[in-house]
């Protein structure tokens, strides 16, 4: 492998030794085809607009992730005040439950009170009828 490898050093440099003292070329002007030609500038021109879309990328990049940071900040404290009220349903859900047990007993009671004085009228209506019975006929 070292053998084979300073073989081709050895005809690389001396390919390029000779290439240099046969011709003399003068490098200050450079031909190259039209089409070739044409295809650098289009490169480079592409090259250019990539180079200004990619600023303006960055820039979009930094205002989504500003974007970005201010939705979730948003979404936090919507997701608190949800917190917030779930927390005051729970409670206005107890305060229901206190009222319903409350008109519930309240709605025994006056039951219960309208028997009493049912009983009481009747009562009252027995007791009275004969005394003024009594008292008329007497």
């Amino acid at each position: 492998m070292k053998i084979f490898l300073t073989l081709v050093s050895i005809v690389i440099l001396t390919t390029s030794g000779i290439a240099q003292t046969t011709k003399s070329k003068d490098t200050s002007e450079i031909c190259i085809p039209y089409g070739v030609a044409q295809k650098i500038l289009l490169d480079l021109n592409e090259y250019d607009k990539l180079k200004e879309l990619s600023k303006s990328y960055q820039n979009e990049i930094i205002q989504l992730d500003k974007k970005t940071e201010i939705l979730k900040k948003e979404n936090e404290s919507l997701v608190k005040n949800n917190e917030y009220n779930e927390k005051i349903i729970s409670e206005k859900n107890n305060v229901v439950k206190i009222y319903t047990s409350e008109n519930e007993d309240l709605k025994k009671e006056n039951k219960r009170l309208k028997t009493k004085n049912g009983l009481y009228a009747i009562i009252s209506a027995v007791i009275i009828a004969p005394l003024t019975y009594i008292a008329i006929f007497k």
